[in-house]
């Protein structure tokens, strides 16, 4: 509501001014979507109980577990159940929104607790993981038949927990792919509901699933260390900049996913340095970083393509981040055929694309849709302006100029970025007419 109460005094100012007419006041309004609904102290605290009494329900199923007979235990949850829907569907018809999720909420959780107790009368232990991910579908199915973003909000914990479950079960030694066609369900229902947290949870998952992929590979194909971590890399990049430009599209979570994507990859980036002065022998083996690496690398040039055509990134800042991504895709090769200490410049070459890596991202974060993409870049410039320091510099005297150094190029740097910002502020000079006289 800020918002559309600042447009509302400007238009009223902007008509006082005769800038626009009357008549368009209520069109331009009208036009403004309504905002986000925010939490409440009463929605709160709904949902809250519905969490308590979900919690004494299962409680008291379990306290006289042995003493009731097996349809009185369905019975009890069944039932529970049933109301908690009816009364959601109840409250929402009367306008009553906090209550309705709150109900819908604990009738979810009900669900998963009827599902789970069948489980155990039935001695079906061994499909419990199965159970959590019937669960999560439940959830979505109910979020969206509402729709209510705090059930969709537990469906995602719901789909995250029974992804890392089937990671740690003894019994699966693969990658869960079965994760992604239920993380793509909960994406779009959370843009569709446009649910920030849900975002953040699917932001975390995801880069748990790619995690969890990546450690596979170590353990299961012919892939030396450094290239699992170059292919990381480039992997959790090319995951960033597709959040980056579905946030340029106006997708709800876009920039969450870029957010969270950017930070793991600029931590990977930075890392893979310490790795330049370790035994190379076996630095590349096997195509498994080939395969892995040309499909992350077309998919970043694909992507900066495609954000450069839609003008929300410049070709400065494109061609410093492709730049980084190739140095990167190359480094095992590199450091494959030069062996220990053999190319003292490729830290230097490194080092100056990280910098201009990180220069590009704060350029980029200067755009007002955009301020954590700057957060990150900042990160990453101090983050290898301490790693240069901590390989290069040890006395006091060194450590005085190297701050001032590193103050001045700053100072430098950000002389620089206010006469760039000026000079795509200032407007276009008229054109001159041919020598007409009034």
């Amino acid at each position: 509501m800020r918002y559309k109460s600042r447009l509302t005094g400007d238009l009223d100012r902007w008509i006082e001014r005769g800038w626009i007419d009357r008549g368009r006041r209520d069109d331009i309004l009208g036009d403004v979507p309504d905002p986000l609904q925010r939490w409440s102290a009463i929605g709160a605290l709904a949902i809250l109980g519905a969490v308590l009494l979900a919690m004494s329900a299962l409680t008291f199923v379990a306290a006289n577990w042995d003493a009731m007979p097996r349809l009185a235990r369905f019975a009890t949850i069944l039932l529970a159940l049933w109301l908690a829907m009816a009364g959601a569907g109840r409250a929402l018809d009367r306008g009553a929104g906090a209550l309705g999720h709150a109900l819908a909420l604990l009738g979810v959780a009900l669900f998963g607790a009827a599902i789970l107790l069948t489980a155990q009368t039935f001695n079906m232990t061994s499909f419990r993981n199965t159970a959590v991910l019937i669960w999560s579908v439940a959830g979505l199915a109910t979020a969206f038949a509402i729709p209510s973003r705090p059930v969709l909000i537990l469906a995602t914990l719901l789909g995250a927990l029974w992804a890392g479950l089937e990671i740690f079960n003894p019994f699966v030694d693969t990658v869960i792919w079965s994760y992604l066609p239920l993380w793509l369900v909960t994406a779009w229902l959370a843009v569709r509901l446009r649910s920030r947290a849900s975002a953040h949870l699917l932001a975390i998952g995801l880069a748990l699933w790619a995690g969890h992929a990546l450690y596979w590979m170590d353990q299961h194909l012919d892939i030396a260390d450094i290239s699992l971590h170059a292919g990381a890399t480039l992997v959790f990049g090319a995951l960033a900049l597709g959040g980056a430009l579905a946030r340029d599209r106006g997708v709800t979570g876009g920039g969450i996913l870029a957010a969270w994507m950017a930070v793991i990859t600029m931590v990977l980036a930075l890392l893979l340095q310490a790795q330049f002065d370790g035994p190379q022998d076996e630095a590349l083996s096997g195509s498994t970083y080939l395969v892995t690496s040309l499909g992350a690398m077309a998919a970043i040039g694909v992507l900066l393509l495609a954000r450069l055509a839609i003008g929300h990134l410049r070709p400065g800042p494109a061609a410093g981040l492709a730049a980084i991504g190739a140095l990167v895709f190359v480094t095992p090769y590199l450091l494959a055929a030069a062996g220990i200490g053999g190319l003292w410049w490729l830290q230097l070459a490194y080092g100056a694309l990280f910098y201009a890596g990180a220069v590009a991202l704060i350029l980029q974060g200067s755009r007002e849709s955009a301020g954590a993409t700057g957060t990150v870049g900042v990160a990453a410039f101090i983050g290898q302006t301490l790693y240069v320091y901590g390989e290069t510099f040890g006395g006091l005297l060194d450590t005085a100029l190297f701050f001032l150094v590193g103050g001045l190029i700053l100072f430098a740097m950000s002389f620089g970025v206010w006469r760039w910002k000026r000079r795509q502020q200032r407007p276009a000079a008229p054109a001159q007419s041919g020598g007409e006289t009034s």
